[in-house]
């Protein structure tokens, strides 16, 4: 990619956000990823080569349709069991986002990025294996099922989440003045001149 000048790296993981499900260890890997695509996104730039991490939405993967007792054609069975499974997505609606992504000729300004499928399938526009567009975003999750303990804790790590975040934009932004600033082509062409 590097000599040929052009290429996508795609990270898929798991939630548009910094966390994810699983016990700990899983959690560091997907948030590792996510962060990858950030690292590889400012060291492959200059070579034209862009870094990008994708989420799926409720993914319906063979294991979820094992779960759920239904096929790929009877899928829309498991929403009895769960109705936020009724807003689920194939393996190629994700697939098609990188596919969309990958034919973007203006792929190095997202690089670095976290996307989902569902934003991607709204800006691009197209559709999963059935012709709907899943959009787990616009979707009013049902977390009825939920225990209590576990809603407070997505409560309480969106909340440091936010914290976190905000701190380190705080010391991101200090650090880039910090950094000398290079001259543009234009000012060394005037300079020159």
């Amino acid at each position: 990619m590097i000599r040929n000048r052009r290429g996508l790296i795609v990270e898929v993981t798991e939630n548009d956000v910094l966390s994810a499900g699983g016990n700990p260890v899983t959690q560091t890997v997907k948030l590792a990823l996510k962060g990858l695509a950030l690292n590889m996104a400012a060291e492959l730039r200059p070579h034209g080569v862009a870094a990008v991490a994708v989420t799926p939405g409720f993914l319906r993967s063979e294991t979820m349709l094992e779960r759920f007792g239904v096929t790929e054609e009877t899928w829309r069975e498991g929403g009895k069991k769960d109705r936020n499974f009724l807003e689920s997505e194939s393996p190629l609606f994700v697939g098609r986002a990188v596919v969309a992504l990958a034919g973007d000729p203006a792929i190095l300004e997202h690089s670095g990025q976290l996307f989902s499928s569902w934003e991607l399938g709204r800006e691009y526009r197209f559709t999963d294996t059935d012709g709907r567009r899943p959009d787990w975003g616009a979707s009013k999750i049902d977390f009825s099922k939920h225990p209590e303990q576990l809603l407070q804790l997505l409560r309480t790590g969106s909340e440091i989440q936010l914290r976190w975040l905000s701190e380190l934009r705080r010391k991101t932004k200090h650090f880039l003045t910090q950094l000398p600033q290079t001259e543009t082509k234009a000012v060394r062409d005037t300079r020159a001149g």
